[in-house]
């Protein structure tokens, strides 16, 4: 394990904005939790990962804790599929691509999601149609007050939209250090997704297999979201929401373009990103803060933003699509006041 202290962490996330952390410890590898009772569980770290998907309001943090190992391996290999074991410091699209080249089908329609293999069950990552959740089979933990290991099956933990029990406040003193995943070795393209039928559509593509969704994928994203590396951002903002058909119905009367997705008899999703376009926020600037100009549902560091102006900027927006379509938006994004 090792300690840094006054760590500027700025460059290190997502929306790159100030942060420096008094106390950052990077844990290795499980044999390390032997240390975390005498040095760890006094300061009380938050448990961060690589932060892209972070947003730090306050520009200063007294400690937090990352794992970083990201070794891959084969657990059991079958004729149909096989199960994968990941540390958590993996890079995730750095995974998948890896997993599409040992010919493991299952979460190509998740490539080049910013982040590391420990955040995807936190977050339940999904895109394009496809949640991680499809193809977990545990996750290892460790507790960073006691040392103690953890092993949750998947229906342990709780995956629902955007979320697992490990956004739970009883379960946020656990640091992911291993998950496992069932890969198909069969493909089963999923390409019902708007905008890759449109790609395929235009590449004159008729029968996509894993590796094209992927690269399908893979371009789109590229189009409409913008690079981290070169805009400060954490992709999608806010979670898409579900509203009752009848609550949609209603809405129809006001804005019959509203699109939806169904999720049950009784739910329907809708793009947030719809909203806060359809609010005349795409393209917005507040203060170092904005609204990216393709994709209304990410929030960019525009002009050398602090957490706080992005924090002010999303409240406004939620604020703005309560008043005008009775819905309040929920951060996809973890926010760190």
């Amino acid at each position: 394990m090792t300690e840094h202290l006054h760590h500027d962490f700025t460059l290190s996330t997502g929306f790159k904005t100030p942060i420096l952390i008094e106390r950052y410890f990077v844990v290795n590898d499980q044999t390390d939790s032997s240390l975390f009772p005498d040095q760890i569980a006094k300061h009380n770290p938050h448990i961060i990962g690589d932060a892209t998907n972070y947003l730090f309001v306050s520009e200063s943090l007294k400690s937090a804790i990352t794992y970083s190992g990201n070794s891959v391996s084969i657990l059991s290999d079958y004729d149909t599929h096989a199960i994968i074991r990941s540390e958590a410091g993996k890079n995730w699209h750095e995974f998948v691509i890896e997993m599409l080249n040992m010919h493991l089908y299952g979460i190509e329609n998740l490539a080049l999601i910013p982040g590391t293999i420990g955040a995807a069950p936190v977050q339940n990552i999904g895109a394009y149609g496809k949640e991680v959740a499809d193809t977990i089979l545990s996750v290892h933990c460790l507790n960073v007050s006691t040392g103690e290991k953890y092993v949750f099956s998947k229906d342990e933990c709780q995956f629902s939209y955007r979320s697992s029990i490990f956004k739970k406040h009883d379960y946020s003193n656990l640091l992911i250090t291993h998950v496992d995943f069932i890969l198909s070795k069969v493909q089963s393209p999923k390409a019902d997704y708007p905008d890759v039928e449109t790609f395929f559509i235009e590449k004159q593509i008729t029968n996509p297999t894993s590796h094209d969704i992927a690269e399908a994928i893979i371009d789109i994203r590229r189009i409409k979201l913008p690079d981290p590396k070169i805009i400060g951002n954490a992709g999608s903002f806010f979670k898409n929401p579900v509203i009752s058909i009848e609550t949609f119905q209603s809405l129809l009367l006001d804005y019959p373009t509203l699109p939806s997705y169904p999720v049950d008899d009784l739910n329907v999703k809708i793009p947030a990103g719809w909203l806060i376009d359809n609010s005349g926020y795409k393209g917005f600037r507040y203060k170092g803060a904005g609204v990216h100009d393709k994709q209304a549902l990410v929030l960019i560091n525009s002009q050398n933003a602090t957490g706080r102006d992005i924090y002010e900027l999303s409240l406004l927006i939620q604020q703005k699509i309560h008043q005008r379509f009775g819905i309040m938006l929920e951060p996809e994004v973890n926010i760190l006041l």
